[in-house]
């Protein structure tokens, strides 16, 4: 006899193709998640959006309530986050079972403390503009990253949509998160991270195998990135381009302290490669072993350390971007 084996899919009548799931971090941009809510919530309801919201309650939770809302029919989700927020929500697009990755429609409503998923896609910060965005739905397929690391002893994958950095990056971001968790403020927070880890952080020999290169080199820091913007408006992959199937990588030598402070404004404006010991290579595979162990954030989250490995899912997530980029991005298909 034989036995048929059926993907069990959601009856039609059980999807909600109208209707937003709405996923707000309380503790993004220092609470701003929580106390904007009200008018987050109020913005929605007076352009008559229909959406069903939850809160998350610790860490990894917008993951659950990710696979959770998909499971329950949701195929439009909202992230009212920072960059962490909208990293758990794609986690969670890539572990549920439903439905391919690119039947999701993801937007955000920007309240978090760095937001550069958001400023490459040009999307507003005020409130009442960022509705309209989701209403208009410029949509964009975009890659998305999937990194395999080390977190105490334990390998992990995770996915990512914007940016990793590893080395001072990774520093920089370990320490920018243990000052958040000290309950340390302000936006001048990444700074005060990239100051005290410049102090205490040296250069480390690097292995890389870089698509079907090999780089030997003591490396300062390292960026991969799908999207421009890392570190709370840091311009440090400036050429990504989000949807080419591959990672721009950004590799910093190793230089002085001086000549670390000296150069901090070309990691805003954009002329970061015109310095002599930085250049950029692009890839779709990426492996990265180290002497000693470097720490990594992933998507403005300090998460593990080398060895590393890393994949692009070309064009996985369809997300809701800003008119203004939109409009660039068809004019450079012309």
């Amino acid at each position: 006899m034989k036995t048929l084996f059926l993907l069990e899919l959601k009856p039609r009548d059980k999807l909600k193709d109208n209707r937003w799931k709405v996923i707000i971090n309380p503790k993004a941009g220092s609470g701003r998640g929580h106390k904007d809510w009200p008018i987050i919530k109020a913005t929605l309801e007076s352009k008559g959006v229909e959406f069903d919201f939850e809160f998350t309650k610790k860490r990894y939770h917008a993951v659950e309530l990710t696979v959770s809302a998909i499971n329950n029919g949701y195929r439009k989700i909202i992230a009212v986050g920072g960059d962490g927020t909208v990293n758990e929500i794609v986690n969670g697009i890539f572990i549920q079972q439903q439905v391919p990755t690119t039947e999701i429609l993801l937007g955000t409503i920007a309240v978090g403390t760095g937001n550069d998923w958001a400023r490459t896609y040009k999307l507003p910060w005020d409130y009442s503009s960022a509705v309209e965005a989701l209403i208009e739905q410029h949509d964009f397929l975009q890659d998305i990253g999937l990194a395999t690391f080390y977190e105490t002893k334990v390998h992990h994958n995770r996915y990512f949509a914007n940016a990793v950095g590893i080395g001072f990056d990774g520093a920089v971001g370990f320490r920018f998160n243990r000052l958040k968790e000290l309950g340390r403020r302000g936006k001048w927070l990444y700074i005060l991270a990239l100051v005290h880890s410049l102090i205490v952080y040296r250069a480390t020999r690097v292995y890389a195998r870089i698509d079907e290169r090999s780089i030997k080199s003591d490396i300062f820091s390292a960026t991969l990135g799908i999207g421009k913007f890392n570190g709370g408006g840091m311009l440090q992959v400036p050429d990504a381009v989000s949807d080419d199937g591959l990672f721009d990588m950004t590799i910093i030598r190793k230089l002085s302290k001086w000549n670390v402070l000296r150069n901090l404004p070309i990691l805003y404006n954009g002329k970061i490669y015109d310095h002599p010991k930085i250049s950029v290579v692009r890839a779709k595979e990426i492996a990265i072993h180290s002497l000693p162990a470097m720490p990594m954030e992933l998507d403005g989250e300090a998460v593990g350390h080398s060895p590393f490995t890393f994949g692009i899912v070309p064009r996985a997530i369809r997300v809701v971007v800003g008119a203004t980029f939109r409009e660039q991005a068809e004019s450079a298909m012309i």
